[in-house]
């Protein structure tokens, strides 16, 4: 195959998924798929498995791909490898960029499942397969061993990737740790951006790097308009016990050892510097010079995945709702996939 030819192939792939996505009649395997996932893992409710398909049906389209590709000019001459893709699986289809990227460049993919996202990817891939058979022998899932391989690519949390750097130390690899989103408030948002800041802090139930889990807001801000927008997730939240088993244990210790918080009902928002928050948490801070705060925000590197806000205060801000609706070149930790896998060409 050629790159069009895999272009081509993933375009059809998209398509399908949109046209699933509106009918939900084509594809009785995915349909069964979604609405038992919650029961292998109560975290993947058919809601937000169906708002991750959404999101990666969006970027398969011809144009988002050429654009994608267009700057990486040794992409025809790519001399085929195997590459071991160690996935994620804090949320439904994490590692769905990078089974693209091995796939678009040319590459043989050997993923390693994890035991919470085992068959959602493998459903994606047959009907890749169906409209592209030759990539059949281009994609192995396993959930043991992945044997030889000549570049490896792991996602998962500090511990993991300290141990992925050491067992994987003489191969290339890009060896990803959890990070975190953030938001920047100035007061002047309009109820639709609030509305969309609260898809950035609850789809998933907070649990991705792309999650806002904490925000910056000036001095006095009134939560009031905020808290009202987040009710729309009441529906998903109200209704999951493990979600609710979280928030009533972070509301309990936050009680017991008299540390104050805000009750959105949903949510414990409290006063913390801290940029990670635990589930059914989001940390808040003050500030009084918003360009600093902009300034210290873009310092954090690696420990930043992106920062929310309205984007005529920064450029680099992603506008409000957008967090979970990342670009093909939004790469994880900031880590060129492509890049990577076409060096040494």
């Amino acid at each position: 195959m050629n790159i069009q030819d895999r272009i081509n192939a993933f375009r059809q792939l998209g398509r399908q998924l949109r046209i699933f996505l509106k009918e939900e009649q084509n594809n009785p395997n995915l349909l069964h798929i979604i609405d038992n996932e919650q029961y292998a893992n109560s975290w993947f409710t058919p809601f937000f498995v169906r708002h991750r398909l959404q999101s990666i049906a969006a970027c398969l389209t011809e144009q988002q791909m050429q654009i994608w590709l267009k700057d990486y000019k040794n992409l025809p001459n790519h001399q085929p490898k195997t590459i071991g893709v160690i996935m994620a699986g804090n949320l439904p289809l994490v590692g769905f960029h990078d089974f693209l990227s091995v796939l678009m460049v040319g590459d043989r993919l050997v993923a390693k499942l994890s035991s919470q996202d085992k068959h959602l990817l493998p459903a994606i891939a047959q009907m890749l397969i169906a409209i592209e058979p030759r990539f059949e022998q281009q994609i192995v899932f396993t959930e043991g061993r992945i044997g030889h391989i000549d570049k490896v690519i792991s996602t998962g949390g500090s511990n993991s990737a300290k141990y992925f750097a050491y067992y994987f130390k003489n191969i290339p690899s890009i060896i990803r740790s959890h990070c975190n989103s953030v938001a920047l408030l100035d007061g002047t948002e309009t109820e639709e951006d609030l509305d969309h800041l609260a898809d950035d802090i609850f789809l998933y139930f907070g649990l991705g790097c792309r999650s806002v889990s904490k925000i910056f807001v000036p001095q006095n801000y009134n939560f009031e308009k905020l808290f009202k927008a987040m009710d729309k997730y009441k529906p998903q939240m109200a209704q999951h016990h493990k979600y609710l088993n979280n928030l009533e244990y972070q509301k309990t210790m936050h009680l017991i050892n008299m540390i104050p918080f805000l009750d959105q009902g949903l949510l414990v928002v409290k006063e913390c510097p801290d940029m990670a928050s635990p589930i059914a948490v989001l940390h808040y801070e003050y500030y009084q010079n918003k360009e600093q705060t902009i300034k210290n925000i873009f310092s954090l590197g690696d420990k930043l995945q992106c920062a929310v806000g309205n984007n005529n205060v920064h450029q680099r801000l992603i506008p409000f709702g957008k967090a979970q609706y990342p670009a093909l070149n939004d790469y994880a930790n900031d880590i060129d996939t492509i890049a990577f896998l076409l060096k040494d060409e």
